[in-house]
């Protein structure tokens, strides 16, 4: 017999032409809207002027705050927070890659409690974190990437600057009330960064799908999103200009985001996190890639029938304990079967990074089958050096 429960309150948009619909996320009482996106790509490609143009017509003043960088700090969020309190806003718009999306998830909180973001971020003494409340302002994701589906879920992942620590709000007020996924702003993403979030899609699926907690449901999606990154993912880091590609490998991380929403994340992101938090030029995919195979060829034993599974959806062979070799093909065909060395990470690290992981990304750590204790933590790094 089979049980479980699943939660997504987040009214997804998805296809070509769906950011379009953004103006239809304004509500009738919401006067001001502030638009939260990253440096530059935006602008450059013009979504930037396309969403002020529509938030506008829809009745919303805007203000433009595009601070966002990669791997963003709470004292980035902070700033963002305090300008949508001087300026009044009702609603807060994500238009970005993950890290704009949950930069933006992490001002709705900011700009509404009185308090710094850190104390939502960081536990206390007690080990609580402080949780939004319903004062938390409405949110908008539309991604511009095909990668973290921070679009459906209830994560906002940050750093605090002060501690080098890289963890999240988890919190049902920090689902996006409408999410925004619509390949065609994929269309300019350069290969490194399409074969970076394409990783993360990947290790979404696989974490949620080898997971204490995943059901029929987060397994199916899972499956599909396995199985779409194998296909699509190496034609197009090859080819760019393939559309095709482009619009299931966004399909793909929505896929993803269904277990990750559920399930959350397991050992990979465990130590993917603390490795980007005290290497913030590290990006997030990447840090995940060096972490890949050696998850593979270490844990297939915890779940074999799910490991194999996973070796076949990739186009191997359906042999658990070829799921790291298979892991390996592909990141070779996408330019990122790379080590912690290549991003710069001493081998002196490691412990650190095991003992972060354990101190700040324990419930990640708990949903992975076989209850990994440090020394299997140490494994997995030292594999990946």
């Amino acid at each position: 017999m089979v049980s479980f429960e699943y939660y997504n309150p987040v009214r997804l948009q998805f296809g070509p032409g769906r950011f379009d619909r953004l103006g239809k996320s304004v509500q009738a009482d919401e006067n001001h809207a502030l638009l939260v996106t990253g440096r530059s790509a935006a602008r450059k490609y013009g979504y930037l002027d396309r969403a002020v143009t529509m938030l506008q017509q829809a009745g919303a003043q805007v203000t433009v705050f595009d601070r966002v960088p990669p791997n963003p700090t709470d004292v980035v969020v902070d700033e963002g927070g305090q300008l949508a309190r001087d300026r009044g806003c009702d609603l807060v718009v994500g238009l970005g890659g993950g890290s704009t999306m949950d930069a933006a998830k992490a001002i709705a909180v900011s700009a509404t409690h009185d308090a710094p973001i850190r104390e939502f971020l960081v536990a206390d003494e007690q080990g609580n974190k402080r949780p939004p409340t319903d004062k938390t302002l409405p949110i908008v994701c539309v991604t511009t990437t095909a990668g973290t589906a921070s679009e459906i879920t209830p994560f906002a992942v940050i750093t605090t600057s002060d501690l080098r620590q890289k963890s999240a709000i988890a919190h049902d007020r920090c689902y996006a009330r409408m999410g925004i996924c619509d390949p065609e702003l994929t269309y300019h993403v350069p290969p490194d960064i399409t074969a970076a979030t394409g990783v993360d899609v990947l290790c979404h699926a696989v974490e949620g799908y080898v997971s204490t907690k995943a059901g029929a449901l987060t397994d199916h999606a899972a499956e599909q999103a396995i199985a779409l990154v194998g296909r699509y993912l190496p034609r197009l880091v090859t080819d760019g200009s393939n559309r095709e590609a482009r619009h299931y490998m966004s399909l793909a991380n929505i896929f993803a985001g269904i277990p990750l929403s559920n399930c959350g994340a397991n050992i990979m992101h465990a130590l993917e996190h603390p490795v980007s938090a005290h290497y913030p030029q590290v990006a997030h995919g990447a840090g995940l890639a060096s972490l890949l195979v050696a998850y593979g060829r270490t844990c297939w034993e915890t779940m074999p029938e799910k490991f194999a599974k996973i070796s076949g959806l990739l186009g191997g062979p359906q042999e658990a304990s070829r799921a790291g070799d298979v892991f390996a093909e592909l990141l070779d065909s996408v330019g990122l079967n790379i080590g912690l060395a290549n991003l710069g990470v001493p081998e002196e690290m490691l412990e650190r990074l095991a003992d972060d992981a354990l101190r700040y990304m324990g419930g990640a750590v708990s949903s992975t089958p076989g209850s990994p204790d440090r020394d299997c933590l140490l494994r997995v790094l030292r594999a990946s050096h």
